[in-house]
């Protein structure tokens, strides 16, 4: 009997020694998950990296995935803090509501969407028009825009992505009668703006796109210049010293820009407040600034 209590004692100890183990909240730990935009990883991990050295207590976790990831996990309950990259569509803020979760928004930064050739590439800039035919499929040889005889390959990101989604409303947009444009069948699908970036930077004949704050700084890659049409000036993201055209993207000179997103879970509170309140801070928007994405213009004009 002796022997079986031991057994029964030592066999609880294991229990709870485990429990603890999965549990963060016993180390005196609050965990915050995070999910979503791969354009936002390195921004969100940035900020994390910095909030938990002031704050020891906190450990903060984030995956990518896509935007559409993000999504699913803020509606499944396995994420706290949603990064996504564009705005909730209606029929998904509906569905979250029919599953208890009320969606709310906090616009945490901006970014500019570039278009990226490989240095080699002649070209320097296209219309919007342009960029659309490229992507549709519609044109398929660099020849056709001045270039060199050589068939263009299309990079693009997966359809869980904001960026994506993004891309194909505001660039590919609609026709026939208000038919959503798709891209090209072609289109060589990745999982990641990064890996975009390094495919792109070894593909002479290849074009794709992603948060500007990834290539900026990028020797191995070209950002072209967008024009609105043919009549007007080629606008680029970045200026001659490889900043960020903070101007042309916060009054829409450059076309392709938007908001980016954290999404909740209803009012945050407790340490997820605490973590917005950072984001949204001066020190939080000049880590954005840092990171090689846009800050908000409220902290923008205190530079």
């Amino acid at each position: 009997m002796f022997i079986l209590k031991s057994k029964l004692v030592f066999l609880s100890i294991i229990l709870l020694f485990a429990a603890s183990c999965k549990n963060p909240q016993l180390h005196d730990k609050t965990v915050i998950t995070i999910r979503g935009s791969d354009t936002m990883v390195n921004l969100s991990q940035k900020w994390a990296e910095v909030y938990m050295k002031k704050n020891p207590k906190v450990s903060i976790q984030i995956t990518g995935g896509g935007s559409g990831t993000g999504i699913a996990a803020l509606l499944n309950g396995t994420a706290m803090l949603a990064n996504i990259s564009r705005e909730l569509k209606d029929g998904e803020i509906e569905h979250a509501r029919e599953l208890n979760v009320e969606p709310m928004k906090f616009r945490v930064a901006l970014d500019g969407i570039a278009l990226i050739v490989n240095p080699s590439n002649p070209i320097d800039s296209l219309t919007l028009i342009q960029i659309r035919k490229i992507f549709s499929g519609e044109l398929n040889n660099w020849m056709e825009l001045g270039g060199e005889d050589r068939r263009i390959v299309l990079y693009g990101r997966e359809n869980s992505s904001g960026t994506y989604e993004y891309f194909r409303q505001t660039v590919l947009g609609t026709a026939n009668g208000n038919q959503q444009l798709d891209f090209a069948t072609s289109t060589q699908v990745l999982q990641g703006t990064a890996a975009l970036g390094e495919a792109v930077s070894h593909d002479r004949s290849g074009i794709g796109y992603g948060g500007v704050g990834y290539f900026a700084n990028r020797k191995d890659l070209k950002i072209l210049s967008i024009k609105k049409d043919n009549n007007a000036l080629p606008i680029s993201p970045i200026e001659s010293d490889n900043n960020l055209n903070y101007e042309a993207i916060y009054n829409g000179d450059y076309s392709l820009s938007r908001f980016l997103y954290c999404y909740t879970n209803g009012t945050p509170s407790g340490e997820i407040k605490e973590f917005l309140d950072f984001i949204l801070s001066e020190e939080g928007q000049k880590i954005v600034a840092e990171m090689e994405y846009i800050p908000l213009l409220d902290y923008q004009n205190q530079l």
